[in-house]
């Protein structure tokens, strides 16, 4: 900033008291940038400059904070939403993927995810019977069938509740 402390509204160009946060003229934030067809003044000068001009060609100011960093690391607040939208639209248009990965997992989870609750329990409790069963020999074959049963179904009904 410049020596003085008279700062200047970048919406209306009047004089903004220093550790305003809002102009009183227009009501204006201090720090909003908005890209539009009016003019817009250098905050530190006043001087009329491009909407776009993140530094003052008149004094050399910059008009944009600098971006904050988020949470995690140095990754912005708006990084971590892109990351997140992109995950939920990943699931979303993967979901017989997801489900199946989860049935995987854990027999049953991908019927959950599926919204099959009664399913889902069904498909645990059989598998649950299926693995004990083990000790008397049926096991070995009803143990698979129902693993692979979990997987094929979280997978075909995910498929189905895809957006299309």
């Amino acid at each position: 900033m410049s020596a003085t402390t008279e700062r200047y509204c970048r919406a209306c160009g009047e004089t903004v008291a220093p550790g305003a946060e809002v102009c009183s003229a227009c009501g204006v934030a201090t720090d909003a940038v908005e890209v539009g067809d009016g003019p817009v003044y250098c905050r530190d000068c006043g001087e009329g400059i491009r909407a776009a001009a993140e530094i003052c060609p008149h004094c050399g100011v910059r008009q944009r904070p600098r971006p904050r960093a988020g949470t995690l690391g140095d990754a912005s607040t708006d990084d971590l939403e892109t990351v997140t939208d992109d995950l939920e639209r990943f699931v979303r248009e993967n979901r017989g993927l997801v489900a199946a990965v989860a049935s995987f997992l854990f027999p049953g989870l991908g019927q959950l995810l599926n919204g099959e609750v009664v399913k889902a329990v069904v498909v645990f409790t059989a598998f649950v019977l299926a693995t004990f069963s083990v000790v008397v020999g049926v096991g070995l074959i009803a143990t698979p069938i129902v693993y692979v049963y979990a997987i094929y179904d979280a997978y075909r009904t995910g498929r189905y509740l895809e957006p299309r």
